[in-house]
């Protein structure tokens, strides 16, 4: 599954639209709160630092800067689980779960998430995956209340645990699925509309629905076809072939603007040549104050 939401991402996207993030609560008075990874183990505070700047040069730099994206992926694994247990990768994921529980900051954390399905390769192993979530939890609510009638119908209202809400959204049936992924990481709506259209036509016809993409700038990119050099941001969403950009994509686009703009300089002032820095820089850009 590698990235299995995020093959849903890059079908979708994009949808604070017309929509701005939640207001900003008032700076911490200290940040003894944000960020508990002081009394971990240097290896995990180590996995806790680079999951975090993994995640700003990610689409969840939208999420961690204020909300403008509800929820985002970040790290994705798998391991096997059949014929053998991948026992050191389940090692790995207890790390993992360690460093992220620890990312806590304000409205902002972050949490391991398992896909309910499993995989089976072409070997016949069988494979379980997840990835790291970043959510930000007063978009998460306001999103929801956007969408009250949908969520509700998943037993889901404004003041449920992010967790929940997510885990509803991942066992729901296949098109509720994809619309609450689509809410959840905020497309806008057209793109989320699209997006479920297309996959329930797709699962009609055999075909694939033709598309384009739309993309919001990301410190990391990637190639946009194999073997070439990264080239395109990993925020990314789908809209129906030769759309162009709609009003609620220009909002989107000019919101996301500043906000790339201060994390290049946020990340060229803390982040160190060994990848660490990280937590600082997001210790200082939430709380409002120097770490």
């Amino acid at each position: 599954m590698m990235r299995h939401v995020a093959v849903l991402l890059t079908c979708l996207t994009a949808g604070c639209a017309a929509r701005t993030a939640p207001a900003p609560r008032a700076a911490f008075s200290t940040q003894s709160a944000c960020f508990h990874v002081d009394s971990l183990p240097a290896s995990v505070r180590t996995l806790a630092n680079r999951v975090l700047l993994e995640s700003g040069d990610g689409e969840a730099l939208y999420t961690l800067a204020g909300g403008l994206k509800p929820l985002s992926s970040g790290r994705s694994f798998s391991y096997a689980i059949a014929p053998s247990l991948q026992r050191d990768r389940v090692d790995s994921l207890e790390l993992l779960r360690r460093a992220t529980n620890a990312l806590t900051c304000g409205e902002v954390g972050a949490f391991v998430h398992m896909f309910t399905a499993v995989q089976t390769r072409p070997d016949s192993t069988r494979h379980r995956a997840g990835e790291v979530v970043v959510f930000h939890r007063a978009s998460v609510a306001a999103a929801v209340a956007r969408n009250a009638q949908f969520f509700a119908a998943l037993g889901i209202t404004p003041s449920a645990d992010v967790r929940e809400v997510l885990s509803a959204v991942e066992n729901a049936p296949r098109a509720a699925r994809w619309r609450g992924y689509g809410l959840l990481f905020g497309y806008p709506d057209h793109a989320v509309d699209f997006f479920v259209r297309a996959g329930i036509e797709g699962d009609s016809t055999g075909t694939f629905v033709p598309r384009d993409f739309l993309r919001i700038e990301t410190f990391s990119k990637f190639p946009a076809t194999r073997g070439q050099p990264p080239t395109v941001s990993s925020f990314v969403y789908a809209v129906p072939k030769g759309a162009g950009e709609t009003e609620a994509d220009r909002q989107l686009r000019e919101a996301a603007a500043p906000v790339f703009a201060r994390y290049l300089g946020e990340r060229e002032r803390y982040v160190n040549a060994d990848s660490s820095g990280a937590i600082a820089l997001w210790r200082r850009w939430i709380t409002g104050s120097n770490p």
